[in-house]
């Protein structure tokens, strides 16, 4: 939930841009039209073949079972995207709005930022099926459209006790671990153990798992859900300063847990999260906002797929 207000704009972005499929390829040079305004075959071509590399370059291979089944889905999500940018384009020029402001384009280097780089940015935006000036436009009209959206305190506090999880600090456990193959493997190391053997030597010398010879068996800390079921009932179980006193087994093999620390979960004082409550009540609000204009204009758009483009049902 703790999200900064560019994040949230990147969420409004995805979920504007969420919509039914389109089918396999035909002639025509032109896809669809938005209001008598096409959109080129070609244009379409080009970022499906923008987006494929971009998706193979992550390990998708389109021609097994699995690719060519999600091509159709990519190229319709591809194509209802180009949609709803030249949507969005033709609302800059009826509210006159300039993509190219400073605010928008220090708005466009916060997003950059936020994906570690340029090639990222770039990489991003072509699986998504956009360019730099679709998403210039798109944070115009967004800040347009949103720019008067306001909450009180009482929406602050609603917004907070409905969201409240976000906010509190999850049950967490620091916790070491020795990894073997066999129980009986196990069984000695608890046995060194519990005649003072050192925990992190023994996991260094004995325990399989990568990595171990360095961490010495650190797991670091981690919050519920994130290990293997039997793995984490038995580590949230265990008391701190703790080991094993039978082994723990997994699909990795059997282990011996040593619980360095236990947090409970706690929900922060309201009072000291007021101010990101208040950033993220106000995001919410204003993509709320947003997404009810957006679907608006959609819905009343003219909007004339050609033979072969339309939506999958």
């Amino acid at each position: 939930m703790k999200k900064s207000r560019i994040g949230l704009i990147i969420g409004a972005l995805a979920l504007m841009l969420v919509t039914t499929g389109c089918s396999s390829l035909v002639g025509g040079k032109w896809a669809v039209k938005v209001n008598e305004t096409p959109i080129l075959v070609k244009d379409f071509d080009a970022r499906v073949t923008e987006a494929q590399a971009i998706y193979e370059k992550q390990g998708m291979k389109f021609d097994t079972d699995q690719g060519k089944e999600a091509l159709p889905q990519i190229k319709n999500m591809l194509l209802e995207r180009m949609v709803e940018g030249e949507l969005i384009a033709q609302e800059v020029k009826k509210l006159a709005l300039n993509p190219e402001d400073k605010k928008v384009k220090d708005q466009e280097e916060v997003i950059k930022k936020n994906m570690g780089n340029e090639a990222a940015f770039q990489d991003t935006l072509k699986q998504q099926g956009m360019t730099e000036p679709e998403l210039r436009n798109f944070l115009a009209v967004y800040e347009k459209i949103t720019g008067d959206v306001k909450v009180s305190d009482a929406d602050l506090k609603a917004f907070y006790d409905k969201n409240i999880s976000y906010y509190s600090q999850p049950e967490s456990v620091k916790a070491r671990h020795i990894l073997v193959k066999t129980e009986d493997e196990a069984n000695a190391i608890i046995a060194q153990l519990k005649t003072g053997a050192s925990f992190e030597q023994l996991a260094k010398e004995k325990s399989i798992e990568p990595g171990a010879k360095e961490s010495g068996g650190d797991l670091g800390t981690f919050t519920k859900g994130k290990m293997v079921p039997e793995f984490e009932t038995a580590a949230f179980a265990q008391k701190v300063g703790t080991f094993s006193t039978t082994p723990v087994k997994t699909e990795f093999g059997f282990h011996v847990i040593k619980v360095e620390a236990h947090t409970v979960a706690a929900a922060p004082d309201y009072a000291k999260v007021k101010d990101q409550v208040g950033q993220d009540a106000l995001n919410q609000a204003k993509d709320a906002k947003f997404q009810t204009y957006f679907d608006d204009i959609r819905k009343k758009a003219k909007i004339e797929y050609s033979q072969g483009y339309q939506p999958i049902s």
